[in-house]
């Protein structure tokens, strides 16, 4: 975990493969980051499935390959390593780290298949099982995707590591911590464990409202990368518009003290991005109303497939298909997983009754109160 706080921010406007290199190059350059030669290098990029690559869940294969192209001068051994939430030989395909991975003679790792190690963390969670090639490699390469979530209101360098989690595990984590304070301190314990040396992130388009699949696509015309992920993290959410309060895994890793006194070199131009709906204004002011707040997840019954997918996902067991899938309030601990990992975003999140009627109350509060002035 790098111990410097400076935060590279870096013009690129496509994915032409030109552009995006120089951008890279620019801000390893910016750190003044240096590789060095015959190590091996994992790069953990997000490839939460396999999406499509224009949907912008994932990280762009562009980006990848123009880290690839540098570590090769070093005469690097690459692996690109992923547990995807559902086929990750199929997401490595999709997303395009296949052909990158024959083209610069890359290692892909399905972390499912990898034995896996026992270490300690020290904050939440005490002990975590991971993949044992963590162990092998001399440097990791965190490579995250701007983006939204749900859950944690943001996924980016540190969230992205939950990628390393595998198999089932991931849904035991998410039943253990149910309650997003606990979950985000674990996210930070893992971050602690994992130390990458060096952050890349694309944010040449990233994804706004219900990411990180649902949402849409956002240009921001980014690159940015920090030997600090914490830091990269604060300063990312800054430019997606995001107050300090918002985001707990940021707030964890200052109270750890492990991002302070960012510094930030190259232009920052804030994006603002349409935030998920379980982050309304509304439901942060009243923070006691929060268990009737919170969004409701709807089902899209036209773009269902029927595949099983969000149930075979589900940490408590609380959706069941019937045909189609229905939620047990009473299991449900409000992960949404399920609208993660739904294929074909049948499931949504939508306010209830209660949250539309209180929300049009306080808009009509506050007009009066504008007035009033």
């Amino acid at each position: 975990m790098g111990s410097k706080k400076e935060v590279a921010v870096v013009s690129c406007n496509s994915y032409n493969q030109k552009e995006v290199d120089k951008a890279v190059k620019k801000a390893l350059d910016s750190l003044d980051f240096k590789f060095k030669r015959n190590k091996k290098i994992l790069i953990k990029p997000n490839l939460l499935g396999p999406f499509p690559i224009e949907r912008a869940v994932t990280t762009h294969p562009s980006v990848v390959e123009a880290v690839c192209k540098i570590l090769k001068k070093h005469n690097s051994k690459i692996f690109i390593a992923e547990s995807s939430y559902a086929n990750t030989k199929k997401a490595f395909k999709t997303s395009g780290m296949k052909k990158i991975a024959k083209k610069y003679n890359v290692k892909l790792v399905e972390l499912d298949e990898e034995d896996l190690v026992k270490i300690k963390g020290k904050g939440v969670f005490r002990v975590f099982y991971l993949p044992k090639i963590f162990k092998k490699v001399d440097l990791v390469i965190n490579m995250p995707k701007m983006k939204t979530h749900v859950l944690t209101k943001y996924t980016g360098a540190i969230k992205n590591l939950y990628g390393i989690i595998t198999g089932g595990r991931k849904r035991i984590l998410h039943k253990r911590f149910q309650e997003e304070k606990k979950f985000c301190g674990m996210l930070v314990d893992l971050y602690e464990i994992i130390k990458p040396g060096l952050t890349i992130m694309d944010a040449v388009y990233g994804m706004e409202g219900n990411g990180p699949t649902a949402g849409k696509k956002k240009k921001t015309g980014l690159i940015l990368a920090s030997e600090n992920a914490a830091a990269l993290d604060v300063v990312a959410c800054d430019i997606m518009g995001y107050k300090e309060r918002d985001v707990l895994t940021n707030i964890i890793a200052k109270k750890r003290g492990l991002v302070k006194n960012v510094k930030i070199i190259g232009k920052k131009k804030k994006t603002e991005y349409l935030k998920p709906k379980s982050t309304n204004q509304f439901a942060l002011l009243f923070r006691f109303m929060n268990r009737y707040m919170l969004p409701e997840i709807v089902l899209e019954k036209k773009k269902c497939i029927l595949c099983r997918t969000c149930e075979r996902h589900c940490p408590t067991g609380a959706m069941k298909l019937k045909p189609y899938p229905v939620i047990n309030k009473k299991k449900c601990i409000r992960c949404f997983c399920c609208v993660e990992v739904c294929p074909k975003h049948a499931l949504n999140l939508e306010d209830n009754l209660i949250a539309r009627g209180l929300k049009k109350f306080y808009r009509v509060f506050l007009k009066i109160l504008h007035r009033s002035q």
